[in-house]
């Protein structure tokens, strides 16, 4: 009897000794990650579960691998590095340079753990966010294509959070799916649990705002926007939060509203093409006294690209102004004297332009800019049939 005793006691304190030294060694890797030693870190939890048994251990890291990599290969193999505490990890991310590779199938780890201990709901939603980290890294490039991800997403998500394990990320993700899946209505649930269970996190008001939109709820997207707005830190984001609201508020033919957030778009996240387009367009319309410098600002984005042009005569032809625009090409014509692409395709718009009113003169751009073409262009360019042609229309 005290043999068995002694034998219950022994196991017992073997158990509580190991217990005790996951907790220790989880205390030392989170003391290193907040020191920003990241490479260090996974490498004493790599060092003390060497074949991925222990479910904390493998979801810590997990979440290094996740957050704190340097170099990924597929999302299979991760490289990791310390830094200094005044450094930042993306100034590391994608760039030339040492890092400590380790071999970290995330997914086959966590299924092989699902198997062992299918009641530890925290392996599914470890498993439901390394695949949405993998969709938004990879997309159809990885291993699986986004469809079997989603899928992939939702099943372990929607387990975890059914058993209580879950943070504002599940249900943001969950509202992305149902986003991209164009399921507008049943998103808007998800989006809003996140923004419950965190208020700060600007992309689900973002998203949110984009459902709503397409739901036409304009008010409510309105509302949503203008919070990612304030959130985000992000210049692009931001600049594109600002971007959706003046979007809507010309839907609502609010122009005044519409251009306000277009400017502060532009000043946040200058010269973006999908904001300079719209915004020159409302100017043209409204005759402002800011067209000209503006459509210097967006002919100077790519004056050597047809779409650049097409999209000019867009704007100005609509607003019945397409001699503001003619004149705008001859300004530039001495300017790009030396330029024989981008003088060929003004003389080639001007044109265009004169296609309809003036023949003689329409003809005259078109020679003018199929001889400049002949220079840097062989003979069987399609823009030489498409000058032929026109000049044969306007005969």
């Amino acid at each position: 009897m005290r043999k068995i005793l002694s034998v219950i006691i022994l196991v017992y304190i073997e158990l509580s000794s190991f217990g005790q030294t996951n907790s220790e060694v989880l205390t030392k890797a989170k003391d290193l990650i907040n020191t920003k030693k990241y490479s260090s870190a996974f490498k004493l939890l790599n060092d003390f579960d060497p074949k991925n048994e222990i479910p904390e251990i493998v979801l810590e890291k997990e979440d290094i691998a996740l957050n704190y990599f340097v170099a990924s290969i597929m999302h299979q193999m991760f490289g990791f590095k310390d830094i200094r505490t005044d450094e930042n990890i993306f100034d590391y991310r994608g760039k030339e340079g040492n890092s400590d590779m380790f071999s970290f199938p995330i997914n086959d780890v966590l299924d092989k753990l699902v198997k062992k201990y299918p009641s530890n709901y925290k392996l599914n939603k470890g498993l439901g966010d390394y695949y949405y980290e993998v969709h938004l890294k990879y997309g159809d490039d990885w291993l699986k294509k986004n469809d079997e991800l989603f899928e992939l997403i939702e099943k372990n998500y929607s387990q975890a959070i059914s058993h209580n394990e879950f943070d504002y990320l599940s249900f943001y993700a969950l509202g992305y799916i149902e986003l991209n899946q164009k399921k507008y209505k049943e998103s808007i649930p998800h989006f809003s649990k996140s923004i419950s269970l965190n208020n700060t996190y600007p992309s689900a008001y973002y998203n949110l705002a984009y459902a709503y939109l397409f739901l036409n709820e304009r008010d409510s997207a309105i509302l949503k926007a203008k919070k990612s707005l304030d959130l985000y830190d992000d210049r692009s984001y931001k600049g594109d939060a600002a971007r959706m609201i003046a979007e809507i508020y010309e839907e609502l033919k609010n122009d005044q509203k519409a251009i306000e957030y277009y400017e502060l778009s532009n000043s946040i996240d200058s010269n973006n093409y999908y904001t300079l387009k719209p915004m020159l367009s409302l100017y043209v319309k409204a005759g402002s006294i800011k067209v000209g410098e503006t459509t210097n600002t967006f002919y100077n984005l790519a004056p050597d690209k047809p779409t650049i042009y097409n999209d000019l005569t867009s704007i100005y032809f609509d607003n019945n102004k397409s001699n503001e625009l003619a004149d705008f090409y001859k300004s530039n014509l001495i300017k790009y004297d030396s330029d024989p692409k981008i003088n060929g395709n003004l003389n080639f718009y001007l044109g265009r332009l004169y296609f309809e009113t003036d023949k003689k003169l329409a003809t005259e751009y078109f020679i003018k800019s199929k001889e400049i073409f002949s220079k840097i262009y062989d003979k069987d360019n399609q823009v030489f049939k498409v000058i032929d042609d026109a000049i044969k229309r306007l005969k």
